[in-house]
């Protein structure tokens, strides 16, 4: 198993999934690429206001201190570890980037938080599981 693809949004899963990925990284020898997907732009339909810009500062924010995060946990995978940002619908674009590289296995967590959803899968996580082509491990 020589590449991990780990899609990451910040919550405990991510991390969880994270941790998980480095344990592979570290028996395998992996190189472990961290996915955060900012589907902010969705969320702003007109950028010229003032409010959808502070918004826009928002998210971008949000989106580097998740990757400067997810850095900081697998620090010790040194220059095995990729950290790559994209923009779009969240599921799609891990699907798309997941099926157009050469991982050998993609990890991702669920997505419920609350009493009901934490005996489901997000629907995120469900729609990775059915449209990537490699194997999809779900850490919870």
């Amino acid at each position: 198993m020589k590449n991990i693809l780990v899609a990451i949004d910040g919550s405990r899963f991510s991390d969880m999934a994270m941790d998980k990925a480095k344990e592979l990284a570290d028996i395998y020898g992996s190189t472990v690429t961290i996915l955060y997907v900012d589907d902010s732009r969705q969320h702003i339909l007109n950028r010229t206001s003032e409010i959808d810009e502070q918004y826009a500062e928002m998210f971008d924010m949000l989106s580097r201190d998740i990757l400067e995060s997810g850095k900081q946990r697998l620090a010790g995978l040194g220059d095995r570890l990729i950290v790559k940002k994209l923009e779009g619908n969240v599921a799609n674009t891990i699907i798309d980037y997941a099926n157009e590289n050469d991982f050998d296995l993609v990890i991702i967590g669920p997505r419920g938080k609350g009493k009901v959803e934490r005996f489901l899968l997000g629907s995120v996580t469900i729609k990775v599981t059915a449209y990537v082509n490699k194997p999809v491990l779900i850490v919870r």
